[in-house]
């Protein structure tokens, strides 16, 4: 009989360690520091842009806020289910407390991954390293209390595994999601043409392209714009269509004197496609 597939592992059910080089406090109780004070502190620094991550936890407890650029995404606890601010007050309320500024793209994957399911690493440490970079790994790398962050193959930051230790990969881009990444992608470019009419130059593109990411040969018709229409064929995975979107994306605006910021995204930057996309760069 054919061997079963193994049993998804759940999301994360613990906060995962996040670098501490611009730590604004750690381990604070509210005993002494108030939630009153707290959420005084918090508010002010919102409204001055503040990008980065609550922790307060208590007795097995826990519950984690992220802000980026100013804006809350929300708070949550095992699992990544949702907290309010309100509910974490009263269900830790003499607490110990962290606060921590982080890049953009480290905030934008810890929420994106705050309930993505768990795989195990194909590889132990460091040997991993180059499959990560081959397959652009977007996600978290665990392993045991010590958490690094990878965008588009690139190490962020964080703590990276001890040597043969087994590992477990919490991802954005899995092929499960591939329907939203590819309504992502065309949606995105359709926003570009709308600033700047993109079917030419995407030609030109592509073909640049081609030899790093096969996919966008124009000859193939794998992935294919025409008419201010993206079109990605079935058969080509996130793992390739991701990083060449991403490549392409940005010879298209730099062809095109464009800024991502120049372009009015709308929504789209507040959904978790982006924090994936590889798009952002702190």
């Amino acid at each position: 009989m054919p061997e079963s597939a193994p049993a998804a592992i759940p999301p994360l059910n613990h906060a995962v360690a996040v670098p501490q080089g611009d730590a604004v406090y750690a381990g604070l109780s509210t005993d002494h520091y108030p939630w009153t004070e707290v959420t005084a502190d918090l508010t002010l620094r919102q409204a001055q842009g503040f990008t980065g991550v609550f922790d307060a936890w208590q007795k097995g407890r826990w519950v984690r806020f992220l802000w980026t650029r100013g804006t809350l995404l929300g708070g949550y606890t095992h699992g990544g289910q949702p907290v309010p601010w309100a509910v974490a007050m009263q269900g830790v309320p003499r607490a110990r407390i962290s606060l921590a500024a982080l890049p953009v793209n480290v905030t934008e994957l810890l929420w994106a991954t705050r309930a993505a399911p768990g795989r195990p690493a194909p590889a132990a440490w460091p040997a991993l390293k180059t499959e990560l970079e081959r397959e652009c790994f977007h996600g978290l790398l665990v392993s045991g209390l010590s958490c690094s962050f990878w965008s588009f193959g690139r190490f962020l930051g964080g703590a990276l595994p001890e040597a043969g230790a087994p590992c477990l990969l919490y991802a954005t881009d899995a092929e499960g999601n591939r329907a939203q990444f590819v309504k992502f992608w065309q949606e995105l470019l359709q926003a570009v043409h709308r600033v700047s009419p993109l079917d030419s130059v995407w030609q030109q593109v592509a073909v640049r392209l081609a030899g790093d990411h096969p996919c966008l040969d124009p000859f193939a018709q794998d992935i294919s714009f025409r008419g201010g229409q993206l079109t990605i064929e079935d058969e080509v995975p996130v793992r390739e269509f991701r990083p060449a979107m991403n490549a392409a994306l940005r010879a298209i605006l730099m062809r095109l004197g464009l800024r991502l910021a120049d372009v009015p995204v709308g929504a789209l930057r507040e959904r978790p496609e982006w924090a994936a996309s590889g798009l952002e760069v702190a």
